[in-house]
């Protein structure tokens, strides 16, 4: 008995096209899909200028440096001061950087280069130039922290100051602003990014210099004091 075949069954009318349409749609969404990526793309590099959110916020200050936001600071001895007016009419530009006292990973290096920065400042005579002022972010930090913390850096006040900001509001304005991103990690610590941070004389931050070249923040500091 012969394999009994059946006809193929003819296309529907109009199916052709239907195809054609979903391939357009299917099609046109790819392409918005593409422009809104390089639109956000473009937007997170700002004009593909940096790669990082770090590399991002050093040029947002480059080119449009920052007033600082209003806050009151602690400093050894319980003394109190605003910022930015501790920073602004001094006559000097400061490099600031933030940290906490108990940290034992970046914040020790970047302690070991505002040492050797001190140093550098007071041996050229520079201190009525430039100044170093280390903010704390870790609420747990007190004066009596900061005070110990200036004694094993061997911190000049004329020259180093710590501050700590009691209040949490201000502290996480200032972080915000400026853009330090602080993470809890284990064993109380915090996982931070760090820099120094060229504020002049105006009180306002103008630059932000990676915390691996000390030499190139102190030359940064001393081209915006003349």
């Amino acid at each position: 008995m012969g394999m009994k075949i059946s006809p193929s069954s003819p296309s529907r009318p109009g199916s052709a096209g239907a195809e054609r349409g979903d391939l357009r749609r299917t099609a046109l969404l790819v392409a918005a899909m593409v422009v809104c990526g390089v639109a956000a793309l473009w937007q997170a590099t700002m004009g593909f200028r940096v790669v990082s959110t770090e590399e991002g916020r050093r040029l947002a200050i480059a080119e449009s440096p920052l007033a600082l936001v209003p806050a009151q600071l602690v400093l050894p001895g319980s003394r109190v001061a605003a910022l930015p007016a501790l920073l602004a009419g001094d006559g000097r530009v400061a490099v600031v950087t933030f940290f906490y006292a108990r940290c034992n990973a970046v914040c020790s290096v970047q302690g070991s280069e505002l040492q050797q920065m001190q140093r550098e400042i007071l041996a050229r005579g520079w201190q009525d130039k430039v100044r170093l002022l280390t903010i704390s972010f870790d609420p747990r930090d007190t004066a009596a922290d900061l005070t110990a913390y200036a004694g094993r850096m061997r911190a000049e006040p004329s020259v180093w100051q710590f501050a700590a900001v009691p209040d949490a509001g201000q502290r996480r304005a200032l972080l915000e602003q400026v853009g330090i991103i602080v993470l809890p990690a284990a064993l109380g610590e915090f996982q931070h990014n760090a820099a120094f941070h060229i504020v002049g004389r105006d009180g306002r931050m103008s630059r932000v210099v990676d915390y691996e070249q000390p030499e190139a923040a102190l030359q940064a500091a001393l081209e915006a004091a003349r």
